[in-house]
């Protein structure tokens, strides 16, 4: 079988990740308990996980990799897929070692990375992020009438996109994907909202509550049960998008799709939750990888995506940092091979 190709559509950055016994109030100041960088942002964060949880079947990231300037590439001998890798800057080394593709990573002369303040509530591990996106504020694809640049000139299996990318940007790509025959799907963080036609041509759409609540236009404590959920999520099925999901945190996920299927899908319970970051992003990554390994097989099981994506999310947030190591993010293995391309991050450079 030909191997999946993933585009990742999304930021990369360093992640400023403080801990806190309670998130401050408005005015006060705090000391925190601890400080700590890690590598992060929502592109990279959802193409490691997707990467490593189709490949690292041993837990070992894939071999030998090429410098910028190479001519060389490496090939994981388990699967015979060849990694390509141009790089030097510090941020894309956590990239190069778990084997994605970051050839179509842009450097933007004079912008700064992408960086992310993270306060996590020591208490429930929740957190709340900051971002400045930097550099990727300025990206669009380098052909606005193919998506065959965003995976080194070949037909992606399906197209993640993410908001840190202007909005205007990732509607049209969607756009474009549609017209092409490719499946997308879009995580609206930060939120922002996008043109019609852009929901029109979309596969997959996954948010968690106060996206779903500002997308919608309500306040975020009105979608506190199901009414509210399934109302929230249908608005999007009227816009034209095919699947839908709610991610509830310690609640589970609400989802509703075209064919009218709706319910409920539980999350794990009794965890140990260390840092919710990247949570949302491996979330995606599984998700996605399920529906593409689904549909080479001609199925298609909501359910058990959500399940999948659930339960990998679960072990993500027992640790800190969205890729802090491989055990974070090699949490579920598929038999299908599947390359991811890292294509449209976007950085300085040094």
């Amino acid at each position: 079988m030909a191997p999946s190709i993933f585009a990742v559509c999304g930021g990369l950055n360093m992640d400023i990740v403080m801990e806190t016994d309670r998130i401050p109030y408005t005015g006060e100041s705090m000391d925190t308990n601890s400080l700590a960088n890690f590598p992060g942002g929502k592109g990279a964060n959802t193409a490691v996980a997707a990467y490593r949880a189709s490949h690292l079947k041993s837990g070992s990231p894939a071999r030998g990799v090429a410098a910028e300037g190479s001519s060389s590439s490496s090939v994981d001998d388990r699967n015979k897929q060849e990694v390509r890798v141009f790089m030097n800057v510090e941020d894309k080394t956590r990239l190069v070692e778990t084997g994605v593709d970051v050839s179509g990573v842009l450097k933007a002369d004079g912008e700064p990375s992408g960086t992310c303040v993270v306060m996590v509530e020591r208490s429930s591990g929740e957190s709340r992020n900051l971002a400045y996106q930097g550099a990727i504020l300025g990206w669009k694809p380098r052909d606005d009438n193919s998506v065959l640049c965003l995976a080194g000139g070949e037909k992606p299996d399906i197209i993640i996109c993410h908001l840190g990318i202007p909005a205007p940007v990732v509607g049209k790509l969607l756009v474009t994907a549609g017209k092409q025959g490719v499946d997308t799907i879009l995580n609206p963080s930060p939120a922002s909202t996008i043109a019609s036609s852009g929901y029109k041509n979309l596969t997959h759409l996954v948010m968690n509550e106060s996206e779903a609540a500002e997308l919608t236009d309500c306040n975020v404590e009105e979608l506190k049960d199901r009414a509210a959920w399934e109302k929230a999520a249908k608005y999007f099925i009227r816009l034209g998008v095919k699947n839908v999901v709610i991610t509830l945190g310690a609640r589970g996920s609400y989802y509703v799709t075209k064919e009218g299927k709706e319910g409920e899908v539980a999350a794990v319970q009794n965890v140990d939750v260390k840092d919710a970051t990247g949570a949302g992003d491996t979330f995606v990554a599984n998700y996605t990888l399920e529906y593409v390994t689904q549909k080479k097989a001609g199925e298609w099981d909501i359910v058990k995506a959500i399940d999948r994506a659930c339960k990998a999310s679960a072990k993500i947030i027992q640790r800190f940092g969205a890729q802090d190591n491989k055990r974070k993010l090699s949490v579920f293995h598929w038999d299908n091979s599947t390359r991811c391309h890292a294509y449209r991050y976007t950085l300085h450079s040094r």
